[in-house]
């Protein structure tokens, strides 16, 4: 059998468990031995393997995972401390030492291995009252006999590859050879997480918070949680969006061990999360065509799947991949790097999803966002320095994620917080992969770290520089004009330990972990630092900023509008000559997607002026609602852009500003008892105020305890008309719940509103 039949065997192995689960129909009794001859009656024979899941789950922070509430039991344990289990013989027998042999082999993978760190192999000599080796190290203690039964503690290493274990028991009489040994092959699975919760794991969280013990505090935010928000839209507008991980789904640990398979990570190396979450990153799209489980689309062409902004979380994706074993559509940075937060806190990796407001993507390594003019001021489509002719672009923002681990392949200093991206945007070792690249290597400019440092820094601290062609430069194009505060404008995630249904409290502001403030001679130092390491960067840095221009161009920038109003693109002149100037200027406003590709031109005008000596004027170009309102795509984009030529001093200036039209929200009530067990009635309410009928209407709502990702379907929606949709909910156990709603069209999308359920017992 070749990898693939096996890989495909697995997958369809864990299909059919959650089918099974999803009927209520799988068989509760799944603990029978294997067929074997019948055993000598010298020899102990294993009648069962009790993990008491539940109860070692509370130790090891796992008891949230539906896989260990199921039937058959599951246990899920977290590397670097020990569980316990009991071992019941029949016919009621009991272990004798000395007399018997009691061996246990924890095995990992198809061809488990003590030198690979993939078997651990454990003889019960039944003295064994405390733990003698090291962390890193099996280690077994007897804690309990009875006439038939053997209550053991096993520790796992610290250091241990994360997957699916299973345990072989060995019994036999002493002096017994090992072909004479009777087997029984324990039918559960073991899943092994990462531990941030001990201290010598590469994962761990360390430091003090307010008095408090920091590592416990964040990582209920960081593993734990299974709601939080993602940060969305223009710079000025953003607000968090969200999202529901679900990564105690019990479709999620097996999706997260079949990507690990999918990817070839040898089993040895899963116990390194640089390597695992580098993997997951590749995983999570499918663009080198590997199963991976997202499709990206940016086109708004969405008819065959689901439109991005429609998801309300991360289980129904990966439920959807799990059924079809095909991958999903479709994705978005934001979606990509939800469900790649999911995979993370799944498996034990503290992880959070960061957003870039006014994010670079640098095509060719140079540090700078690169526009180009043609000596009458044209703007060109290419670049004519890149052999490929691709353009950098500035996306409205991109979302990635940043997990936590040591770095002990690095220099001390740069552990902590490391990038990871799962949107294919470039190939990095010849996959669309990213990450980890250190934060704190970003900060410093050191792009020879790996992975990924360079590309990152990019995205959050690029000049951007417009060009524009003279024949008379060595290299056919002169520098116009450079802005150094445009890319990475803000960094945003999710505050700790808040949820703001409301308003946007919970938001915090890491800029300042990604670069130093704009402007100063740390962030200066730090990007020529990272150019200073490429030599294609420095050609470019090489080649001064024009200066002496005696017009002065400024574009108004907008931050937001509601749906329906109106707005005007201004441009303010100053000419600070003593001379008149004659100045071609080009006003326009588009919609967008927020990847920066242009979606429809919404209005355009151009004309040439006479400046006046010293004067100042302003240049307005209305836009109303009726001329922009049917041309918005999703997240309600809108750029203005501004161009300008002075024909006496060939002086060219170009700016452009995103906004945001800012769409109304869905209303929730929840009324009831509000207690686990009983019917929550819940109304989800949205008003058509758009001015325009709504047409193939659905609202889709979600949230962990109270309901998987569920949807209404409504036909049309006229203007001014109230859409209500009631619904009952069961809440399944007690504590503070989110439910979160999403209304879809074929119009718009990106309507939104979620709100607190607290649920007692």
């Amino acid at each position: 059998m070749d990898f693939l039949d096996e890989l495909n065997g697995f997958f369809r192995r864990i299909q059919l468990d959650v089918e099974g689960r999803r009927r209520e129909d799988r068989a509760l009794n799944s603990f029978s031995v294997l067929s074997a001859p019948k055993p000598s009656k010298n020899i102990l024979v294993v009648d069962k393997v009790y993990f008491y899941a539940k109860n070692n789950a509370i130790e090891h922070h796992t008891v949230r995972y539906e896989l260990v509430h199921r039937q058959p039991e599951t246990a899920v344990f977290r590397r670097g401390q020990p569980f316990t289990f009991i071992i019941r013989f029949a016919d009621g027998k009991s272990f004798s030492p000395g007399k018997d042999i009691l061996r246990l082999h924890f095995n990992l993978g198809p061809n488990p291995s003590i030198i690979k760190h993939t078997q651990g192999i454990l003889n019960v000599q039944g003295d064994e009252e405390e733990f003698t080796k090291e962390s890193d190290q099996w280690d077994i203690r007897v804690v309990g006999k009875t006439a038939d039964t053997i209550t053991m503690q096993v520790q796992i290493p610290v250091d241990a590859p994360i997957g699916i274990w299973k345990l072989e028991v060995y019994t036999g009489e002493a002096g017994d050879a090992a072909e004479r040994l009777r087997l029984y092959n324990c039918p559960n699975d073991i899943y092994v997480l990462f531990n941030p919760w001990c201290e010598d794991d590469t994962v761990y969280m360390e430091g003090e918070q307010d008095g408090r013990s920091k590592a416990s505090n964040l990582l209920d935010e960081y593993v734990l949680a299974d709601v939080g928000k993602i940060w969305m839209g223009a710079y000025g507008s953003a607000r968090g969006r969200e999202w529901v991980f679900g990564q105690y789904d019990d479709a999620t640990l097996p999706v997260c061990m079949y990507l690990l398979e999918a990817c070839k990570i040898p089993h040895f190396e899963r116990a390194n999360p640089v390597v695992v979450s580098r993997a997951l990153t590749k995983m999570v799209n499918q663009a080198d065509g590997d199963n991976g489980i997202l499709h990206g689309r940016w086109d708004g062409k969405y008819e065959d799947g689901t439109a991005p902004s429609a998801w309300t979380g991360s289980v129904k994706i990966i439920e959807d991949y799990l059924m079809t074993n095909m991958p999903v559509k479709y994705g978005q940075c934001w979606v990509f790097a939800g469900v790649l937060t999911t995979v993370c806190r799944a498996l034990g990796l503290p992880a959070r999803p960061v957003s870039n407001l006014v994010s670079a993507h640098d095509t060719n390594g140079t540090f700078t966002i690169d526009r180009f003019f043609d000596e009458k001021g044209n703007a060109m489509d290419i670049d004519p320095f890149n052999p490929g002719g691709e353009t950098d672009s500035i996306w409205n923002f991109h979302v990635w994620v940043e997990a936590w681990m040591a770095r002990p392949d690095l220099p001390k200093g740069y552990g902590g917080w490391q990038a990871i991206d799962a949107t294919p945007q470039e190939r990095s070792a010849g996959f669309y992969q990213c990450g980890p690249a250190s934060v704190e290597a970003v900060r410093k400019g050191q792009v020879g770290l790996v992975h990924d440092v360079a590309f990152v820094l990019a995205s959050v601290n690029a000049d951007c520089i417009s060009w524009r062609a003279d024949k008379n430069s060595e290299i056919g194009f002169v520098q116009a004009s450079c802005d150094r505060y445009k890319i990475g404008k803000q960094i945003l995630t999710k505050k700790p330990f808040v949820f703001d249904t409301v308003g946007q409290s919970d938001t915090e502001d890491i800029t300042n972990t990604y670069k130093s403030s704009e402007g100063s001679n740390e962030e200066r130092i730090s990007l020529l630092t990272a150019v200073g390491s490429s030599v294609r960067a420095k050609r470019f840095f090489r080649y001064p900023e024009r200066s002496g221009e005696d017009v002065v161009f400024d574009l108004i920038e907008l931050e937001r509008i509601a749906i329906g109003e109106s707005f005007s693109v201004v441009v303010t002149l100053q000419n600070r000559s003593k001379q008149a100037r004659t100045i071609h200027a080009t006003l326009s406003a588009t919609t967008n997607f927020y990847n920066g590709v242009k979606a429809h031109l919404v209005r355009h005008a151009s004309a040439t002026y006479i400046l006046q000596p010293m004067a100042r004027e302003e240049l307005r170009l209305p836009v109303s609602s009726k001329d922009y309102i049917s041309k918005l795509v999703e997240y309600g984009i809108m750029k203005l852009h501004a161009s300008a030529t002075v024909k006496e001093t060939n002086q060219t200036w170009f700016e452009e500003d995103d906004f945001q039209v800012i769409m109304p929200t869905v209303d929730i009530k929840v009324d009831g008892a509000k207690k686990v067990g009983q019917p929550l009635e819940v109304t989800f309410t949205f008003v058509n105020g758009l001015k325009m009928k709504l047409t193939q209407c659905k609202m889709v709502f979600e949230g962990p305890g109270l309901t998987r990702s569920d949807f209404r379907e409504y036909p049309d929606l006229a203007p001014g008309e109230t859409l209500t949709i009631s619904t009952k909910l069961i809440p399944k156990f007690a504590g503070e719940h989110s439910l979160i709603a999403c209304f879809d069209s074929k119009e718009f999308t990106e309507i939104t509103g979620s709100v607190k359920v607290v649920i007692s017992k």
